[in-house]
């Protein structure tokens, strides 16, 4: 029913295809400012299309083909390159000159040590073969990796695109110990895995800043916009994985703000949030705690039932920081009402209702205080 791939044409259709994504890296590059990986990930596509159309010419000459699959290697490694530019790190780091350098080696040292006998052509069929290999695990592996990191399902695909390449390695591995050394397997095998996962590997990388523009959108979406802490939204939501019982829960009110918006004006009233959100926030995830503002001048905070017992001190310092910042601002002060979440609680809710009431107590008895 199937004929014999043509590797020949194979060859062909990755190496248009390489192109093509080239191409589309290579425009969204030149139409946005500073976005350095796509100029990585285009050089990468344009090297490995470079590369596949220069193989046919070297053929017999063993230190061409040898820099050819140092070629591999490298646009495998700009494949890293690209993504560690995406992080803000330095995209070349020396260690992926190694991977190169293996490639270069794999396949010329056994040619000059042992000739171009069966011994040697067996030695550099399977030495190119793994140190291809190498580089594709490399860059898999770091795909994959930072995409559980970073909770990325575009970096998972891209990554398991790049592992996918394996298994066809270790069956031109088993291919050239099995068969007489006729058909360049190395060539055939990669170029049928190119027609599936080669475009899966470049969306896969396409998707990337798409998918963190949308994280941060949805983040941005939970932020108070004047303070950059949670708003409701989202404290309600980063809330939920410290609701247990035992969790202490503060409700957080700055003293007479009215009047500091009145005597002093409103860009200071919200210079003054702005220095409360930082300071308080600073000490609530000193304590591994979610900080949040629910409107006006009401801010909320929840600490983990491990640290519940450091509530008291938390709110202690909080006092302490509000009470000695004042340069270049009016005098501001805070009530705080501490409460913890039941036994039989399922969420923050009741307890930020206690907290409120602690935290009425605390203006009634005269405010800058804390009343648990």
């Amino acid at each position: 029913m199937f004929h014999t791939p043509d590797t020949e044409t194979l060859r062909l259709c990755s190496v248009l295809a390489s192109t093509a994504f080239g191409l589309v890296f290579a425009l969204v590059r030149f139409g946005r400012r500073v976005e350095p990986h796509f100029a990585h990930w285009s050089a990468s596509a344009f090297l490995y299309a470079a590369t596949l159309t220069g193989f046919e010419p070297a053929r017999g000459n063993a230190a061409l083909i040898g820099l050819l699959l140092g070629a591999l290697a490298a646009s495998n490694m700009l494949i890293v390159s690209g993504l560690r530019a995406f992080d803000g790190k330095p995209p070349f780091p020396s260690w992926m000159l190694a991977p190169v350098l293996i490639c270069v080696g794999a396949h010329v040292l056994p040619i000059w040590i042992g000739g171009h006998g069966p011994i040697a052509s067996m030695f550099t069929h399977a030495g190119d073969t793994i140190s291809v290999a190498i580089s594709a695990a490399i860059t898999g592996a770091m795909l994959w990796s930072s995409g559980k990191r970073e909770q990325s399902r575009a970096r998972r695909i891209a990554g398991l695109a790049m592992l996918a390449y394996l298994p066809g390695y270790a069956v031109t591995l088993a291919a050239y110990a099995s068969t007489a050394p006729g058909i360049n397997y190395l060539a055939l095998i990669p170029m049928l895995s190119d027609q599936l996962l080669l475009g899966v590997l470049n969306l896969g990388l396409l998707a990337i800043p798409a998918e963190r523009a949308q994280q941060r959108l949805r983040d941005a979406a939970l932020r108070d916009p004047l303070t950059g802490v949670w708003n409701r939204a989202g404290f309600d939501a980063h809330a939920k994985r410290l609701a247990a019982p035992g969790a202490a829960v503060l409700a957080i009110d700055l003293d007479h703000f009215k009047q500091i918006n009145d005597r002093h004006g409103h860009l200071a009233g919200d210079n003054v949030l702005i220095e409360l959100a930082r300071l308080a926030g600073a000490e609530v995830a000193s304590l591994g705690g979610e900080f949040g503002r629910l409107g006006g001048d009401e801010f909320v905070a929840i600490l983990p039932a491990s640290r519940a017992s450091d509530a008291q001190v938390c709110a202690n310092q909080i006092h302490a920081a509000c009470r000695t910042y004042t340069a270049g601002m009016p005098e501001w002060t805070t009530s705080i009402g501490v409460s913890q979440i039941g036994a039989y609680e399922e969420s923050h809710h009741d307890a930020l209702q206690r907290a409120d009431v602690a935290l009425y107590r605390a203006k009634l008895a005269g405010r800058n205080t804390l009343t648990v």
